[in-house]
Formats: structure tokens, C-alpha cells, sequence
């Protein structure tokens, strides 16, 4: 039974920090923000369940490789807003819930401390909202005098997240938000609207927000942990015949003959799949995707990459930096490598200049020579963490 569900909100309101990533992608410590979020909610014995809210345009194997890690519930398309975005994950939120936690996707440093008391409080009280008190002398703005006053900051707090509520009063809401058209900056700003008393409870100094570029190297300071450096590598190879389109990378190439297999006979990607297996110690495709299975005929190798993705996510990696390499005397790769290395990036949620590629021919030697088939070979580097302090706390 899912008594405890978190919505993690990842799209919705967001921003960009450089680069095509949404921030909540951007790598620390080696991992997405997302996935080191995300792994303290699937890792808490107290939550039972995760629904995850994405951007919209990501890629559908990144999407299908969150749907595959331990407690995912499901995954749901973002809206233009925050408050559309909760919304949307609200609806994937099983009936039977009975404490929901919403939690900001770029807060990777949550504890299991306060995600405990989050769902305790939730309960005894119905709606509570971690906070911690503003230390720095608060002034505002005095329109018609032209000057600053100084406030009472001892009135002022900083919510944080994840915060908590009875799932009626949390799904009532939102019901009510949308009949009367209202908007609010987070989830409890909404419940205060119904007139429901939200409690505030100590939250932590550490369960920093990422919004900034400045945000990120001081978290990148902060993070105490043990790196976990894995190398995996992996290699495929599959002949050229005629009738199938050639697919390279997840990139469907112009060519008079395509490769043959019991998938779509995507080497590159089946390299690098491979390679991901073999730095997580797992076993290869042909245990994950049996060749011989009726169900994995034709099978994408977009859907096998995501697959190994999501179990990179499960076991706490994140994926460092992928070399590899494609043996053929045709087509030519150099002309493509763009191409197939925006496609691999864009399966993985990685920035381009973490994805290497190139061709390379045997000079007429080996099946490769004679024209008869293609092979690749790939080299991942995967780093995960042994946190130091519990919970992720700073």
C-alpha cells in the first residue's frame, strides 16, 4: 500500500543555467541534481511511492528510464507552471494515499531526518512546511517615502521542502485553486487559501536550493561524500544486409543496407549500453533483453539504453564521461558524428561534451574491411557517492 507518496517536481516554472539542460539536470558531484534527489526519497523507508513530474520535452528514454528505478510510481509530463506541474502528479497519485510530500526536484540534500518528521507532522496536523529563520536584517522598500524600513525579521521564515499534508487536504487544494482560478508559489501557499491552518516545523540549513550558477559550486564544496569511480566498457557487432534501415546512435542514417539483428541492430548504442552494464557489474543485454525472447523482437535500442540509464539511476551513479568508437569502412562518420552525439547526450540527459565519438576503418582488413558489417566499441566512466554524513546532510 502507498501510505506515503512524494511528488518530486523537476519541470514547471524552472530555468536554465547555460547549455540546453534544464538546471535540474546539471551534473554535482558527478550525478544529476535529479537523480541525488531522487534517491533520497526511493532510499527512505518512511516513503512508498514516488510520482515524478518531468519537462515535457525531454526525450521519451530519459522519461522510460525514470518509469524503470525502484518505487516510481509514475511519470508525468510537467506543465507551464509549478502549480500545473503538482497538478498534473497530483492525478497519477494513488486514491488510497493517505500523506503526500512535494518536493522541489533541485533540493539534493534532503535528509531522512526531515523527511521523517515531514511525514509524522504531516499526519498528526494536516499540513506542515519546513522552515528556517531569515538571519540577515530584512528591509523593504518604501514606495512613497523613498527610502528603506527595517522589519521584524523574527515574523519572517524561508520555506523549504518537502512539505507535507494529509492527502485530502492537499488534493481539496488544488480543487478549489483551479475553480477559482488562483495561483500560489507553492503547494502550501494554496492550502492556506481553503482556510486549512499550516504548521511550520524546523527544516534545515543544509536542504540548500540549487537556482543559480553560484548555488552550484558552493553545493559542489559542501558535498561530503566518498567518490565511487567505475569504468565499464562494451562492444557489439552486426552485419550489413539488405532490407533494414541502418540505425547508428538512436539516428536512423541514409544508407543502401541496414544491420541485422533481433533488435533494431543499433551497435553504437548496444556498445555503450553495454559499457554502462559493465561499470554497474550488471549483466549484459542479452540477460537483460534476451535474444531469443518473442517480446524483444524488433526492440528499439533507444529502450535499451534507457534501461540502463534507470539502473545507473537505481544504483546511485551518474555517468562521467562516454568514449566511443565505430569501426566501418561505410557510410563515412564523420560527417554524422554530430548528429549521433546530440542523440546519445539526449538519451542520457548529458551535456554533449560529455559524449565522445568517432569512426574508424581496418584499411580493407577484418568483416569491417570487406564491407560486411559494422562494429563499436565504448568506454563509460560512472561515479557515485558513499555519502559521509547521513541523509545527504550538509
Amino acid at each position: 500500500m502507498n501510505r506515503v507518496v512524494a511528488i518530486i517536481v523537476a519541470a514547471g516554472g524552472g530555468s536554465r543555467m547555460g547549455g540546453d539542460l534544464p538546471k535540474q539536470f546539471l551534473p554535482l558531484g558527478g550525478r544529476p541534481l535529479l537523480d541525488r534527489t531522487l534517491s533520497a526519497f526511493t532510499a527512505s523507508p518512511r516513503v512508498d511511492g514516488v510520482v515524478l513530474s518531468l519537462p515535457p520535452s525531454l526525450s521519451n528514454e530519459v522519461k522510460e528510464s525514470y518509469r524503470s528505478v525502484a518505487k516510481i510510481i509514475a511519470v508525468v509530463d510537467g506543465g507551464a507552471e509549478r502549480q500545473d506541474s503538482v497538478r498534473n502528479a497530483l492525478a497519477a497519485v494513488p486514491e488510497e494515499t493517505e500523506i503526500i510530500l512535494v518536493h522541489d526536484a533541485v533540493r539534493p540534500f534532503v535528509s531522512e531526518r526531515l523527511l521523517g518528521r515531514c511525514v509524522d507532522l504531516a499526519q498528526e496536523h494536516g499540513a506542515v512546511v519546513p522552515v528556517v529563520p531569515v538571519r540577515d536584517t530584512v528591509k523593504q522598500w518604501d514606495r512613497a517615502e523613498k527610502t528603506l524600513c527595517t522589519r521584524d525579521r523574527s515574523e519572517i521564515m524561508l520555506a523549504q521542502t518537502p512539505q507535507g499534508f494529509r492527502a485530502g487536504i492537499l488534493r481539496d487544494a488544488y480543487r478549489k485553486a483551479q475553480e477559482e482560478g488562483r495561483q500560489g508559489t507553492d503547494d502550501a501557499s494554496l492550502v492556506e487559501g481553503t482556510r486549512v491552518p499550516v504548521i511550520p516545523i524546523p527544516g534545515e540549513e543544509g536542504n540548500i536550493k540549487i537556482t543559480i550558477p553560484e548555488d552550484i559550486r558552493m553545493a559542489e564544496g559542501l558535498l561530503r561524500e566518498q567518490p565511487d569511480l567505475r569504468i565499464g566498457i562494451g562492444g557489439d557487432a552486426h552485419s550489413l544486409v539488405e532490407g533494414r534501415p541502418l540505425w547508428l546512435g538512436g539516428v536512423r542514417i541514409e544508407h543502401e543496407r541496414g544491420l541485422l539483428g533481433h533488435s533494431d541492430g543499433d551497435v553504437l548504442l548496444h556498445a555503450v549500453a553495454d559499457a554502462i552494464y559493465g561499470a554497474l557489474g550488471d549483466p549484459d543485454i542479452g540477460q537483460h533483453f534476451p535474444p531469443g525472447a518473442a517480446e524483444t523482437e524488433g526492440i528499439s535500442s533507444r529502450t535499451i539504453l534507457a534501461h540502463a540509464r534507470g539502473r545507473m539511476v537505481e544504483k546511485g551513479f551518474g555517468l562521467v564521461g562516454l568514449d566511443a568508437v565505430i569501426v566501418c569502412e561505410e557510410p563515412k562518420i564523420a560527417p554524422v558524428v554530430p548528429a549521433l552525439r546530440a542523440s546519445i547526450a539526449g538519451m542520457l540527459a548529458l551535456p554533449e561534451n560529455r559524449v565522445n565519438l568517432k569512426g574508424k576503418t581496418t584499411e580493407g582488413m577484418g568483416f569491417e574491411g570487406r564491407k560486411e558489417g559494422i562494429s563499436a566499441w565504448a568506454v563509460a566512466l560512472l561515479k557515485g557517492s558513499s555519502p559521509v554524513a547521513d541523509g545527504g546532510t550538509i
